[in-house]
């Protein structure tokens, strides 16, 4: 798979890239074991409605800190104990099973949710720092792998092993992944990642990255793409999971396809990497215009498995989007305020899925999934399209010189 060759060449990056495909799917063995285990004890929306709130707020709530975090302290580190101290809250599910005591599952939950929030943020922060530039774009690319991978393998393996045995195997699989994960991390613990030291200059960072989003335009129209693109993802989650089970009635077998065509998608996008040649957020505005298309398209399927191919497809396309914006960022967001101002960016993210996702359930009260799938594909189209025009007056020159001379420039605003 293209791509797959860097990783000799970036050690760094290689021990990050397989810590996180072994935490991701650990998560993912605890997302479907807590939906199941939730089922078991209550049956009840209301608690599955909870358990949704406990996993989408933390990382409106954490995200930023964590960003000032990755600006200070030593990255891997961070990552290292992220963790390590979930590893514990990783088996009170399985306590939870023993005494059928539902705020165990909340308990671990959120806890495991805030690692999240934190390890996000500062992972991509970190990135950066440990690769060569000439690699970025196609290390971007290898992230993509990194979300399908955890997809297939952790959707798919953990709904299996879900069906075949005991829901408690999941969670005892989550802590062990978790404490691999950190043991993996742990040898960057060891290697200089270019940490920010000192509070006065931490000080100086949060003031800037916050002047940043405000007075760089190239900022403001990232920030309008994480406010407006998750709106539309969140609703996808549900979409894909309601086609499967209500529309072609393939049970969790189905659900469980769907997620691998999905994570097929993302790992395919990788091997666009090598023929990206610049124009990175035009390509990025044009994948999202295709998705809208695959979910217009998507909403006239007939047949499973024609539902199954443009998942892949609507994936594939979105993962290129992903490398293309994820690789800009990178390159313009200064290192010493890359984490605040990500993580910055990583709340409004956060926030606009999990109203996404509450919405969802409303939005397929009234229309079907099919239905659902067509306005969705309008939505993207229409975000295209805002996107190109936003893009268009932007001037990428100017946004820059103001990133690099950010903090200078607003000493001399403040007239200090």
């Amino acid at each position: 798979m293209q791509g797959y060759h860097l990783l000799s060449s970036e050690p760094k990056y290689q021990i990050l890239f397989w810590s996180s495909i072994v935490n991701g799917v650990g998560s993912r063995f605890a997302q479907v074991g807590s939906f199941a285990l939730l089922y078991l004890l209550t049956e009840s929306g209301m608690a599955l409605g909870i358990l949704m709130a406990l996993r989408v707020l933390p990382p409106i709530v954490f995200a930023p800190l964590s960003g000032y975090l990755a600006d200070r302290f030593h990255k891997a580190k961070l990552l290292f104990w992220t963790d390590a101290l979930r590893t514990p809250f990783a088996f009170l599910p399985l306590w939870a099973v023993s005494i059928e005591q539902l705020w165990l599952l909340y308990v671990s939950t959120f806890v495991i949710a805030s690692g999240e929030a934190v390890y996000k943020p500062v992972r991509f922060a970190a990135i950066p720092d440990i690769v060569q530039k000439k690699h970025l774009l196609a290390i971007n690319g290898l992230e993509q792998n990194v979300v399908g991978l955890t997809l297939v393998f952790g959707s798919l393996l953990g709904g299996v092993l879900a069906y075949l045995f005991d829901t408690s195997l999941l969670f005892f699989f989550h802590a062990l992944f978790l404490l691999l994960a950190a043991t993996l991390i742990w040898r960057l613990t060891k290697k200089e990642l270019s940490p920010v030291n000192g509070s006065e200059v931490v000080e100086s960072s949060l003031k800037e990255s916050g002047y940043l989003l405000i007075k760089v335009a190239l900022l403001r129209v990232f920030l309008m793409i994480m406010l407006l693109m998750p709106l539309a993802n969140g609703v996808d989650n549900v979409i894909f999971n309601l086609i499967a089970l209500d529309v072609f009635n393939k049970g969790d077998l189905g659900v469980g396809f769907i997620y691998a065509a999905l994570g097929l998608g993302f790992v395919l996008s990788s091997t666009m990497a090598k023929w990206i040649q610049g124009r990175y957020i035009a390509i990025g505005v044009w994948m999202i215009l295709f998705e809208g298309i695959g979910h217009l398209l998507l909403s006239q399927s007939f047949f499973f498995a024609q539902a199954l191919l443009l998942a892949v497809a609507i994936t594939f396309v979105g993962g290129i989007s992903n490398i293309c914006f994820d690789t800009v960022l990178m390159k313009i967001l200064p290192a010493s305020k890359r984490g605040f101002l990500f993580g910055t960016l990583s709340m409004f993210q956060n926030s606009s899925m999990g109203l996404a996702m509450i919405g969802a359930g409303f939005l397929t009260e009234w229309l079907s999934p099919l239905q659902s799938a067509f306005l969705i594909g309008l939505t993207y189209v229409f975000f295209a399209f805002i996107f190109m025009a936003s893009f268009k007056r932007v001037n990428v020159r100017e946004s820059m010189r103001v990133l690099k001379n950010g903090y200078s420039d607003f000493m001399v605003e403040k007239g200090l």
